[in-house]
């Protein structure tokens, strides 16, 4: 194994700042073009891949997110129509809550959605060789 150095360290941080640099801009063009931030992009796009409805405690895994701060967040998108919470007692969990795209969620989520794959694009993908996707992702492999 190697040592942790000071080159290593230095990756690390850079990986973190490229990363954070990277969401910021998206979330703000989001916000902009959207008046949609990207957690909440990030929330709909999850919920819509799991067919449109999911239980908070799946969408939390999902998103890596604690639930007060989700809980939190989905307020705020209940309040502006994008979901729907219906409490859905399981007999594994009798508190269980399920988070349900409306119909205004699916449109908005549609739109955002050109944007952030034209995004993606943008600030990522168009600047990335095949050989960098490949060692990306042998990368990402090693460390998920």
């Amino acid at each position: 194994m190697p040592r942790l150095d000071a080159e290593r360290i230095a990756l690390w941080r850079q990986f973190c700042q490229v990363s954070a640099a990277l969401q910021r801009t998206v979330d703000q063009q989001l916000v902009e073009e959207h008046e949609l931030p990207l957690a909440w992009f990030d929330a709909l796009a999850a919920i819509r891949s799991a067919g449109g409805a999911m239980r908070v405690h799946e969408l939390c895994a999902e998103l890596g997110e604690v639930p007060s701060s989700l809980s939190r967040r989905l307020d705020r998108m209940e309040e502006q129509g994008l979901v729907r919470r219906k409490h859905t007692p399981q007999p594994d969990d009798r508190r269980a809550v399920t988070v349900t795209l409306t119909a205004d969620g699916r449109a908005v989520w549609r739109e955002a959605n050109i944007v952030y794959r034209r995004l993606v694009q943008e600030h990522f993908a168009r600047r990335l060789t095949d050989t960098d996707l490949g060692a990306l992702q042998r990368v990402f492999g090693k460390l998920v």
